[in-house]
């Protein structure tokens, strides 16, 4: 029975080969425990998870969408006891899968970056991203079990609980192309978003000196003149704040203009590299998918061991004899005369060699 598992867990490791893991990550998976294997299909990789660890991996993710749910809907005016405790009571119970869950990730960090350290993996995994939002996930609750909360504390702890809906982007696929994205073109980005914040910051400034000494009381602080200027740069218009003088109108109405083009710099950016990232990803799919191809080409024609090219050769035979019988008989007939052409060209180096010693 632990053979078929080990069976199991290679041909999936394979199957992660085939997807185009990094081959430090494969031999780490190969290496491992098959247990081990499968809470790290469960908690990274569904698909490639044996039955049970998919149902554990699937359990967890209809637990994350439970809590957010529950936190959004539920409010505890204390009106209906019974409704109360139980939402208490999934609370505790989340609080406990969620805690086994990041000793889980702990445990396997060390196969997710395979080619740290154990030590150094499992400490890049606690100060990740996604690493405090898993801590504080549990840990907020696991405090209050401990420590008396005052009315503040229990709402901070209860808005808390939101975080835990971040755990969902996991399994969101999507959202991995967009950080793809945004990283690739964020030299780019960031030197719009430069752009436009200049633009927010000069023309608040403009629009204050502009204004301030005909609308003192609206124009008070330069903090009002950002406040105007995010607010025609990005189209907002709420219409509170407004010039009422020729050249603040002049200088509202270049803002505008200058904005409809600067704003759209960033979205056209992200634009082009989800266009370039879906082609490059499609490119990838069709190379792997046709280097799969030829390898299983490969393998066809060639057997791999004696055994298995005995066995089709005598399936040949079966199959029909007297094709399997004219390459011996061939070769019964080149026997003679190949001999005879060896015995030929040894006479005839003897008599060369005769005549050169008498010479």
């Amino acid at each position: 029975m632990e053979r078929q598992g080990d069976e199991v867990d290679a041909s999936q490791t394979d199957e992660l080969g085939k997807k185009g893991q990094e081959p430090s990550r494969l031999r780490r998976l190969k290496e491992t425990s098959a247990f081990k294997r499968q809470t790290f299909f469960a908690l990274e990789d569904m698909r490639c998870a044996c039955p049970l660890a998919r149902v554990v991996g699937i359990g967890l993710f209809v637990l994350i969408v439970a809590n957010a749910a529950v936190a959004f809907v539920w409010v505890d005016d204390g009106a209906n006891p019974f409704a109360s405790s139980l939402v208490a009571w999934f609370y505790r119970v989340s609080t406990v899968c969620f805690f086994a869950e990041y000793l889980a990730r702990l445990w396997t960090a060390d196969v997710l970056y395979s080619s740290l350290s154990p030590g150094r993996a499992r400490l890049r995994y606690a100060l990740s991203f996604m690493g405090v939002i898993d801590l504080l996930a549990f840990l907020p609750n696991v405090v209050s079990w401990f420590v008396p909360l005052t009315d503040a504390l229990k709402c901070s702890v209860n808005l808390l609980r939101l975080v835990r809906l971040v755990k969902v982007s996991r399994y969101m696929r999507g959202l991995e192309t967009i950080c793809r994205v945004v990283s690739k073109r964020r030299h780019e980005i960031v030197a719009s978003v430069m752009v436009l914040l200049l633009l927010v910051v000069v023309t608040s400034v403009l629009m204050y000196e502009v204004e301030h000494d005909a609308q003192p009381d609206v124009f008070d602080t330069m903090l009002t003149g950002v406040y105007w200027s995010v607010t025609t740069v990005t189209g907002t218009g709420f219409g509170d704040i407004a010039p009422i003088t020729a050249p603040g109108r002049l200088l509202g109405s270049v803002i505008m203009v200058l904005s409809v083009g600067i704003v759209a710099i960033p979205g056209g950016i992200l634009s082009a590299g989800f266009v370039a990232e879906f082609q490059n990803t499609s490119e990838r799919r069709i190379e792997r998918l046709l280097r799969d191809d030829g390898q299983d080409e490969r393998e066809g024609q060639q057997p791999e061991t004696c055994e298995q090219a005995s066995d089709q050769a005598e399936q040949a035979e079966q199959a029909d004899p007297a094709e399997a019988r004219r390459p011996s008989e061939a070769a019964e007939a080149e026997g003679p005369s190949a001999a005879g052409a060896d015995r030929s060209g040894a006479s005839d180096a003897g008599v060369e060699e005769k005549g050169a010693a008498s010479t």
